[in-house]
């Protein structure tokens, strides 16, 4: 059975018992409310109101669309964004993502660099050049760091909401 049709199932028994033994009608709804809570299906991906996350011009068109990693408004074009496969923001008949290619470029970049940085500490440990303990210590101080997107807000184009 689906979660989807074990709520309904639920709810339904819960409401037809609620009902026959004339329960309160404040009580029956905090018990529906709860059934809900628990069993309800959850919505898929995040949601966000169209209007924060675009810029629109004079005549109301999409030029710009806020990069979900950096924060910053790029122009809304397959040159900064991804074509989305399924959902993202329509555009002149394009729907994009919202991760931006300079986004994925700098996250991809940033994972390269701490893997080899990884890799490089191993191997001083293995030959006896850092203590384990000294190698645990920077491995873990490397994957506590975050990528710099910081040059996504110099793209031409650009645009910084504060």
């Amino acid at each position: 059975m689906k979660k989807s049709e074990l709520h309904k199932t639920v709810r339904a028994e819960v409401e037809g018992i609620l009902t026959e033994g004339k329960v309160a009608k404040n009580v029956a709804e905090k018990v529906l409310k709860v059934i809900d809570t628990y069993l309800e299906p959850k919505k898929g991906g995040m949601t966000v109101n169209l209007e924060d996350v675009v810029i629109r011009d004079k005549e109301g068109n999409i030029t710009h669309i806020q990069d979900s990693i950096s924060g910053v408004f790029l122009p809304a074009t397959t040159e900064y964004f991804y074509e989305a496969k399924t959902g993202g923001i329509e555009v002149n008949g394009v729907a994009l993502r919202r991760h931006s290619r300079a986004a994925e470029k700098i996250r991809k970049e940033f994972e390269k660099t701490i893997k080899a940085s990884e890799k490089a500490i191993m191997q001083d440990v293995l030959d006896g050049k850092l203590k384990p303990e000294e190698g645990k210590a920077k491995i873990e101080a490397l994957r506590a760091k975050k990528p710099d997107y910081s040059a996504i807000a110099k793209l031409e184009g650009a645009i910084v909401k504060k």
